[in-house]
């Protein structure tokens, strides 16, 4: 304990002596009168001078006046600053000149033209003999007129420290492009070239960490074929030629350097579980996607057990939700930022192994040397940083150099974009930093599970999102993600492409939840809306058509048409009717249905009549997993059942029918004109009166037996 205490107060004074010495040394430099140049370092070599190394620096001046410059002088400033990785920050931010010890210095040759630049080199001999301590970071300013940049140099004379181990880890995502997903065309294929092709930032953070000792942690977007087979595109869905070319191209080249890089494989599509964790609705979703992320882990030889929460925050419910998601294989870590572990009661950074108070390990990433990772997007960029790198790892080791295991883990940001040849001297100068013992992020883990629980962890709040931008995810969209990952699925189930729309649309609605979304939230819109329209053109092109129906009996068939207005045929739709009232009954449901593109098909419903009056139809058109589809109709039936009363009332027209034939018949027969007569009848056996005449015209000639001309008169013989 008096060892690491005295080895801490000489590492305080390692990086304070310098500072003070620079600070009452006659030989301070103070700023020089001359015209504005801009200054642009090239290298900083080495980045930990041991022994009798000179330190090189070279870089360029640029003459920003209207005249020429006659041999400006390049001069190397060593400035203070307090030991503390605050100030290490603070100096780097600084701009212009600085005062201090003059290390270094050059005369360029000739003169520079206005707007030109030219080279200059400077070399300080012997640099660690300038520090009174055992090793640290100096401070430098890097000046030339009234510009000035500001940098570090780190050495080291003897070894008085207990080194801190060192893991890294980079993201290996797509873009948050939305033409990367969705319908085959032009847009599609240009996507993927800029996502893939040499010079893509894919390739980029490739060929930027192929030889670096880096955990890739990879979304298995970029792995296709070594997802399930019905997961991912395949030759005769929207993939054209050149996205198929490009996509084997990278998936063979990382499973080449997978070996070396002991993979993380994040759940499928790079899910945003920071997002998701704890909201019941997608839970399911994301166990989907941590369970493909496992095979693609085992043909890798990687490990899929391991959580990356784009927030980088921890909590103990998140932690417990994580669990909930990552059943198979059951969560073995966490990557957290160490910011969201630190403790109110001390200052110091903690360790990268950490272990939460149930057990769960813990790789807390550092926030400030992460940054610097990220800044090697460009040479001028990755100088500086490569130095400031130098100085906040030696600032953190003397927090407390004298503690045996402790550990530091460097992660990049889902963003990460770096210059290849910069990130490759970034990689190889952080391996030279002799307090820097490099290891895997395996071995991290594993001695995170054998940490005591830190107090610190169950927090709650979350630290600042390294990838920067908020959640595009919020509890509704996740709800209503889930619902269009289900509707997409189930309306591919009825169509005839029905393969190619699965592989399609639902790839794409997958991709609405990952995590790059975050640095784009209009993109995530645009994808969005794609989704939405491709599942709506199934679910409204396939309806029920309107109708009024007159049932007139008391039971038989309905008919019911249905309308396909798609390019393609579907099948397997069910339709399912329902009485909304209790006036009629439905005795039978209609076969499933098979409609040909542009068509129509009517089914017949049996249906018992059970009271008179409107009945409406309630009709649903449903996938075989039971997705709704199509569009409410409004059928209408006018229900008039048969019945007995129908029977009376026929027979009581039939009576009335006959009735009336009757009376119609007596009112036709005619009513004689003179009475038949009711006296006795003469001797002879004749009627003395006249013959009546009904049915005789009244006109008509009577028969008279008593007269001689009448030629009908009869005779007695």
């Amino acid at each position: 304990m008096l060892r690491a205490s005295v080895c801490r107060v000489l590492a305080a004074a390692a990086l304070a002596v310098p500072g003070w010495v620079a600070g009452s040394s006659p030989s301070t430099a103070a700023p020089s009168a001359a015209a504005d140049v801009t200054i642009q370092l090239s290298s900083v070599t080495p980045a930990v001078a041991r022994g009798a190394d000179d330190l090189v620096v070279t870089g360029t001046v640029r003459n920003d006046s209207d005249s020429a410059l006659t041999r400006p002088t390049v001069s190397v400033v060593l400035g203070s600053m307090d030991p503390t990785r605050k100030a290490v920050r603070e100096w780097a931010a600084a701009t212009g000149p600085a005062p201090g010890r003059v290390i270094g210095q050059t005369r360029l040759a000739g003169s520079v033209a206005a707007g030109a630049s030219s080279p200059f080199t400077v070399r300080v001999r012997d640099l660690a003999s300038l520090g009174s301590a055992a090793y640290g970071a100096m401070p430098l300013s890097i000046q030339s007129g009234r510009s000035g940049v500001r940098t570090f140099a780190g050495y080291q004379q003897t070894k008085q420290y207990q080194p801190l181990s060192i893991s890294w880890a980079v993201p290996l995502t797509l873009d948050p492009d939305p033409n990367l997903f969705g319908g085959a065309g032009s847009a599609r294929e240009t996507a993927w070239s800029e996502a893939l092709s040499e010079g893509s930032r894919v390739s980029r953070v490739i060929a930027a960490t192929q030889d670096a000792p880096v955990t890739w942690a990879l979304d298995p977007t970029l792995t296709p074929s070594l997802l399930p087979d019905d997961v991912d595109i395949d030759d005769d869905s929207a993939q054209g030629k050149e996205e198929g070319v490009l996509r084997t191209a990278t998936e063979d080249r990382i499973e080449e350097l997978a070996p070396q890089h002991h993979p993380w494989v994040l759940p499928d599509t790079d899910a945003d579980l920071a997002a998701v964790a704890g909201i019941r609705a997608g839970e399911p979703l994301m166990r989907g996607f941590v369970d493909r992320a496992e095979g693609v882990a085992t043909r890798l030889e990687g490990r899929s057990d391991v959580a990356w929460p784009a927030d980088g925050g921890y909590t103990a419910s998140r932690e417990t939700a994580l669990r909930r998601v990552f059943r198979s294989p059951a969560l073995a870590g966490q990557v957290t930022s160490a910011a969201a572990l630190r403790s109110a009661e001390t200052f110091n950074t903690p360790s990268a192994t950490q272990r939460s108070n149930t057990g769960l390990p813990l790789l807390a990433y550092d926030d400030a040397l992460s940054a610097l990772l990220a800044r090697t997007t460009s040479s001028t960029d990755g100088v500086l940083g490569t130095q400031q790198f130098v100085a906040d790892s030696v600032a953190l080791l003397n927090e407390l150099p004298g503690t045996e295991g402790r550990s530091v883990f460097v992660a990049a940001p889902r963003s990460f974009n770096p210059d290849p040849e910069t990130a490759r001297r970034f990689f190889a100068a952080a391996a030279t930093i002799p307090w820097l013992t490099p290891t895997t992020t395996d071995r991290a883990l594993a001695t995170a599970r054998r940490a005591a629980p830190t107090t610190a962890a169950p927090v709650t709040r979350p630290s600042t999102p390294v990838t920067g931008g908020r959640a595009v995810l919020t509890d509704a969209r996740v709800v209503e993600l889930g619902q269009t990952v289900r509707t997409v699925r189930g309306v591919a189930q009825i169509r005839d492409d029905g393969d190619v729309f699965l592989r399609t649309w639902t790839r794409a609605a997958e991709q609405l939840a990952s995590t790059r979304w975050r640095a784009a939230p209009t993109a995530w819109n645009t994808l969005s809306g794609r989704v939405t329209e491709a599942a709506k053109q199934t679910t409204t092109a396939v309806k029920v058509s309107a109708s009024t129906i007159n049932f007139l009996a008391d039971s038989g068939r309905l008919q019911i048409t249905v309308t396909n207005d798609l390019a393609v045929p579907v099948d397997d739709v069910k339709l399912t009717v329902e009485a909304s009232n209790p006036r009629l009954r439905i005795d039978s449901q209609p076969a499933i249905l098979r409609i040909g593109p542009k068509s129509r098909a009517t089914v017949s419903v049996r249906v018992t009549a059970l009271a008179a009056g409107p009945v409406p139809l309630r009709t649903t058109l449903t996938t075989p997993d039971g997705t709704v589809i199509g569009q409410g109709a409004d059928v209408q039936v006018r229900v008039t059942p048969t019945g007995h009363w129908v029977y009376w009332g026929l027979g009581g027209v039939a009576g009335a029918v006959l009735l009336l034939g009757i009376v119609r018949t007596f009112r036709r027969r005619p009513q004689p004109t003179d009475p038949v007569p009711t006296g006795p009848l003469p001797t002879d056996g004749l009627p003395t009166d006249p013959l009546p005449t009904d049915g005789l015209p009244t006109d008509a000639p009577v028969n008279d037996p008593a007269d001689p001309a009448d030629p009908h008169r009869e005779t007695t013989p």
